[in-house]
């Protein structure tokens, strides 16, 4: 029987995607490796997104919880490193999100304190914004299944072109053609129906 600390020595020398793999299979050993060998640098990287480091060791920390909970998908991921990195950047970026909505939400609610609209005005603003919603959600679901992940990577996410590409395991190129693609559908489907 190995002792643990000649298992720790094997694991230390297998590549990134050799340690997903052990992860896919509920290896404990590989998480524990890829997360002393990415965490303080994640960290640090993910002080340029939010300066309260408390938060970001805490979202750090749950990309490896979420990476362990997802071990079934596991095997979609072709580059760990870059994967790990987006991630983090989601995850804080979706914090700065939520900071900004809840101060948003905060302004709003005491901008309705001092001037508080009719209520049939709001109704009818409320039915304009569910009609234009209903709008884009039939624009984007005439885009192909593929060039739509892509697009909303891109204009939801914020993703660059390379990180796209490396997150799916696709060249640059075929990242440009399915955006190519999304952007004709909606530019086709707008011109076609009038929709704005």
């Amino acid at each position: 029987m190995k002792s643990k600390s000649s298992t720790y020595r094997e694991l230390n020398h297998k590549s990134d995607l050799e340690l997903f793999e052990l992860i896919k299979e509920r290896n404990k050993g590989a998480l524990e490796t890829i997360f002393n060998r990415y965490y303080e640098t994640l960290c640090r990287f993910g002080i340029t997104y939010e300066s309260d480091l408390d938060v970001v060791q805490e979202k750090v920390s749950d990309v490896f919880i979420q990476l362990w909970n997802a071990h079934e998908r596991i095997h979609e991921i072709k580059k760990p490193k870059p994967y790990l990195y987006v991630v983090v950047k989601n995850k804080l970026m979706e914090q700065v999100s939520y900071q900004k909505l809840k101060q948003t939400l905060e302004q709003a609610q005491e901008d309705e304190y001092y001037a508080s609209p009719c209520i049939e005005q709001e109704i009818i603003d409320q039915e304009q914004r569910e009609i234009y919603v209903r709008k884009i959600e039939g624009i984007l679901d005439q885009i192909p299944k593929k060039s739509r992940q892509i697009f909303e990577m891109s204009r939801l996410d914020e993703l660059k072109y390379k990180e796209i590409s490396e997150i799916l395991g696709v060249s640059i190129k075929t990242v440009e053609s399915h955006m190519a693609i999304a952007l004709k559908t909606i530019r086709n489907m707008v011109v076609k129906n009038k929709q704005f």
